[in-house]
């Protein structure tokens, strides 16, 4: 068992070594000509956002990106951030910078740990949203 669980920990290690890129992501595109929401308002802006982390056994967090910081290589360990609150939180704190509110939320669960032999996971939110002029 000890050696299981060196082996797990050295892959951990080894996969977190590697991870170059930012996990919690957030960018923002211009609308289409006269895009308005599903209530209407005026679209300001069209948000993407994703956040992923590696979670052992699939259930424990070992880190993940933190949406309070999108797009930069800042990181939670040991807690779950791939949640739909903090996805959704990470949206709307963006669209606060552009004084707008977010309407028209859709996020996406996806998850694997096939690479791994299913000790350790990845585990991704990507999430969709528009910005609205604030009322």
């Amino acid at each position: 068992m000890r050696n299981v669980f060196l082996t797990v920990l050295a892959a951990a290690a080894v996969l977190a070594g590697g991870v170059g890129c930012n996990t919690s992501v957030v960018k923002s595109l211009p609308p289409v000509e006269g895009q308005t929401s599903s209530t209407g308002a005026r679209v300001v802006a069209n948000l993407e956002g994703s956040n992923w982390g590696v979670f052992l056994f699939y259930y424990i967090p070992l880190w993940s990106g933190n949406p309070n910081r999108p797009n930069r290589r800042d990181y939670t360990t040991f807690r779950n951030r791939i949640e739909n609150k903090y996805t959704a939180g990470m949206l709307k704190g963006w669209a606060r910078q552009m004084k707008a509110d977010v309407e028209d939320i859709q996020i996406t669960d996806s998850s694997t740990g096939a690479f791994s032999l299913w000790i350790l996971w990845r585990r991704s939110q990507t999430a969709t949203a528009v910005a609205v002029k604030k009322k």
